[in-house]
């Protein structure tokens, strides 16, 4: 995006879309970090917790990314499309987990380790909406064919 006009205007163009990667967000974000606290009840070391929670968030996740707010169809490309959304959850994991790791050296109290998951992977999703809209589910850009010559 070149200025905030072009901002606005992604946004008016595509609102219903921004308006479902929000509702995923509002869907899975809770749902991770209730298993993160449900994994920190049983004694699981917070930083392993994390790292488990994070991974199981990350297949509806994806999923509901892919299907409901691109409404993309068809097969999935392991190399286009999965590896690139895992290697953006990798990331917000390890923002997390290493904010965990860190807030467990000071802390044992879960809702400091809840927060810190939270806001680690706030970093992360607005940057993931530009991503997955410019290079994993948006639209294919169209071919330009040159005329033929004569």
């Amino acid at each position: 995006m070149r200025s905030l006009s072009d901002l606005r205007a992604f946004v008016r163009d595509d609102l219903a879309k921004v308006l479902r990667f929000v509702a995923v967000s509002v869907i899975t974000v809770p749902a991770g970090v209730f298993l993160l606290w449900v994994f920190l009840q049983t004694d699981m070391r917070p930083f392993v917790a994390n790292v488990v929670a994070v991974a199981i968030a990350t297949v509806p996740n994806y999923l509901l990314n892919r299907y409901w707010v691109w409404r993309k169809r068809g097969r999935n490309s392991i190399s286009r499309e999965i590896a690139p959304f895992w290697a953006m959850a990798f990331l917000g994991l390890c923002l997390s987990t290493g904010a965990v790791w860190i807030a467990e050296r000071s802390t044992d109290s879960d809702p400091v380790f809840l927060v810190l998951n939270v806001v680690s992977f706030g970093v992360v999703w607005v940057v993931k909406f530009f991503v997955l809209e410019r290079f994993l589910f948006g639209h294919d850009p169209i071919a330009v064919v040159e005329p033929a010559r004569v």
